[in-house]
């Protein structure tokens, strides 16, 4: 079920009322949250329900098996789970991809094989979760985290329907501890819970899905657009992209806040960045971290020369394209943001504010155009599109007034409020105001979404990935 939906409205404070009925009782809140969990999940389709009970089940046994396992064969035990793991993730997001691939390849050689295409269903949330799940067996391994012999608390740990679908990806010694200790009930934690519940619901139904038609008008056929349209475009759909998966986070973020429940922030005003270097530190954190802890660290980091650096940001990058989809698109998107890092590399160290001022407009504005230009190749369905994108780009016109004007005046509003509200995790989060001028401000966004959110069912976009 999708959080803008009516049924997630009534799903989440049944849940609520039953959890904080079974207060002090750890076990039945852990039992009542799983089986909520497998039932959120499972409303897209019950047997995806399968794919996670493997991976929790598998990855349970392997962190005891590892922690009682003190010789080599404790690594071998790793091997099989990040094997068994990344190997259902490829079967059923990446078989078409390689094989397409490994097609064209071979069609360079003169060959010309006729495969059939293999329909298979991705299962919502499966990137996410097995993120989750891997870096548990790598951090018991390594000695960062002690496995647990508390199943049900794991299971949750995997399945915990907030951030199960689309995130914020969550380490095991962050968020696995909080399942295993009783929690009392935090009246202004539920205060801030539900009020990012609302301005999440805001970015998502009336910035993100009302700027959706328009981006899908601009980029329908991109080679009768002129260059300010195309430009247009890719200024609209970063916005697009960053409401629609922000606005996700904060519903899942808000959501587990009901439960006393603390996640990860996922996004920090990345569009008041000053150089990529920073936005890069404030866009999908909990994604990039993963990647840095998992992948660049043990690559070496930043400790074998810069050249060594230069290659490692680039593998990231690449991996993290691919991440997002099994398409080349991706993978251009993924490392062409690695290339706008490397010049970080070689110059000097600039250190940063904690917030941008409004000096650091003209920077923030650059920075922005940079990466909504690359964020195309994001957008585009195949690589062909994404050809007719550059070349409008370098041939059309920047004479001709750009279409989806009008659409600042959803995108305008929001920046001033976050713009405002920069200093805190989401703007509306401290309200220290008379409770007559508070409720007004809700009343109002109620209102906001009632009548100017979009009326069609769109789906989040991360939830393709």
């Amino acid at each position: 079920m999708q959080f803008d939906s009516y049924t997630y409205a009534l799903f989440l404070p049944l849940v609520f009322a039953g959890y904080w009925i079974l207060r002090n009782r750890l076990l039945w809140q852990n039992l009542f949250l799983l089986a909520a969990s497998y039932i959120f999940y499972g409303w897209w389709d019950w047997r995806f329900l399968g794919l996670i009970l493997i991976t929790s089940t598998s990855t349970f046994l392997t962190g005891l098996k590892i922690k009682n396992d003190k010789s080599s064969r404790s690594k071998a035990w790793l091997v099989l789970n990040l094997i068994l793991n990344l190997g259902i993730l490829a079967t059923f997001k990446y078989l078409n991809f390689f094989k397409d691939s490994f097609a064209d390849i071979l069609r360079l050689f003169g060959a010309n094989p006729d495969w059939p295409t293999v329909n298979i269903l991705l299962p919502v949330g499966i990137s996410f979760y097995t993120l989750q799940a891997i870096s548990y067996s790598l951090d018991v391994y390594n000695g960062k985290t002690q496995p647990t012999r508390n199943i049900i608390a794991f299971f949750v740990y995997i399945a915990f329907f907030p951030q199960l679908v689309a995130g914020p990806i969550e380490r095991a010694r962050n968020l696995l501890p909080q399942f295993l200790k009783k929690k009392q009930f935090d009246y202004y934690n539920s205060v801030i819970g539900m009020r990012q519940i609302l301005w999440g619901l805001v970015k998502k139904l009336v910035i993100a899905d009302n700027l959706a038609g328009y981006v899908d008008n601009l980029l329908y056929h991109p080679s009768v657009m002129s260059a300010t349209s195309i430009i247009m475009a890719a200024i609209l759909f970063a916005f697009q992209i960053y409401t629609d998966f922000s606005g996700y986070s904060d519903i899942a973020i808000g959501s587990a806040r009901l439960f006393n429940i603390k996640i990860i922030a996922n996004f920090r005003y990345p569009f008041f960045s000053r150089s990529m270097k920073e936005l890069w530190q404030r866009w999908h954190t909990s994604l990039m971290t993963w990647l840095r802890e998992y992948i660049y660290f043990p690559l070496g980091g930043s400790r074998r020369g810069k050249w060594r650096t230069c290659v490692n940001i680039m593998i990231v990058f690449a991996i993290s394209g691919l991440w997002h989809g099994a398409d080349w698109t991706f993978v251009t998107w993924g490392t062409v943001n690695g290339l706008m890092l490397l010049p970080f590399v070689f110059l000097k160290k600039t250190s940063y504010s904690d917030h941008a001022r409004l000096r650091d407009v003209p920077k923030c504005l650059l920075t922005f155009l940079i990466f909504a230009l690359i964020f195309l190749s994001f957008r585009s369905p195949n690589i062909a599109h994404l050809e007719e994108c550059i070349s409008t780009l370098i041939h059309g016109s920047y004479l001709t007034m750009p279409m989806g004007i009008s659409a600042f005046y959803y995108i305008v509003p929001f920046l001033i409020t976050e713009w405002l509200g920069r200093k805190h995790e989401f703007p509306i989060m401290t309200l220290k105001m008379p409770t007559v001028a508070r409720w007004s401000i809700y009343w109002a966004l109620l209102f906001i979404i009632a009548f100017y959110g979009a009326k069609a069912d769109i789906q989040y976009i991360y939830f393709q990935f």
